[in-house]
């Protein structure tokens, strides 16, 4: 599932040539640059993780937005999931009671990422290991609906595929024999100046509310 395409690229940046592969190699550098400044992955798939009890009512996923909540264990025991509710970051509240204090005590199966085409199929493309329980234990946190249906919280936004499109074409320019280099003078054609774009923090900086609020 592409969320930045050559096409757009192309757009944005006005390139002229029809070089799509190098293109397409600078964008899933620029996804990868915004995915590790941001925490996570962006693409909507399916984990399975453990996580210390805290003796909260909250604890921390390890990717947003949670889209669905397929399966919660708390020291083995499932939980039905009506009793948690979720927002658009990567917090799970337990609505009347607390994760209790433990060490990889609470299991945690949910889908989580954004979406852009098409909803995921019920493969077994789980990360990290486990397997889902998607019987009566499954729900859409969202409410109503379909399992795998959109909610606004799990749109692509449009923030960060300009910051991948911005950087996918600083990595372009690089790509055209401009790496490092900050100034040259031609006496046939006087100077160029270019900058050297490994530092990507201005570009980065407008995403940041969609990092994870603590990182690991």
């Amino acid at each position: 599932m592409a969320f930045v395409t050559a096409a757009d690229l192309q757009g944005f940046s006005n390139l002229t040539t029809d070089n799509e592969e190098v293109h397409q190699l600078c964008i899933n550098a620029a996804v990868l640059e915004v995915e590790r400044f941001l925490g996570y992955q962006l693409e909507l798939r399916k984990y399975s993780t453990l996580h210390d009890g805290n003796g909260t009512n909250e604890i921390q996923l390890n990717a947003r937005p949670i889209k669905t909540l397929l399966r919660l264990s708390i020291n083995g025991e499932l939980i039905p999931l009506h009793n948690f509710v979720t927002g658009e970051n990567e917090y799970i509240i337990y609505r009347n009671g607390v994760f209790p204090k433990g060490s990889k005590n609470v299991e945690v199966i949910y889908w989580a990422g954004f979406e852009v085409e098409k909803t995921p199929d019920f493969g077994d493309n789980i990360l990290d290991g486990g397997h889902a329980d998607t019987e009566v234990f499954a729900v859409d946190l969202d409410g109503g609906g379909a399992l795998f249906e959109t909610g606004p919280g799990n749109t692509f936004p449009d923030s960060i595929k300009l910051c991948v499109l911005r950087i996918a074409t600083l990595l372009y320019t690089e790509a055209n024999n401009n790496i490092g280099v900050t100034g040259i003078s031609f006496q046939e054609t006087g100077s160029r100046t270019f900058y050297q774009w490994q530092n990507f923090d201005k570009y980065l900086a407008p995403i940041r509310p969609h990092r994870l609020l603590r990182i690991y």
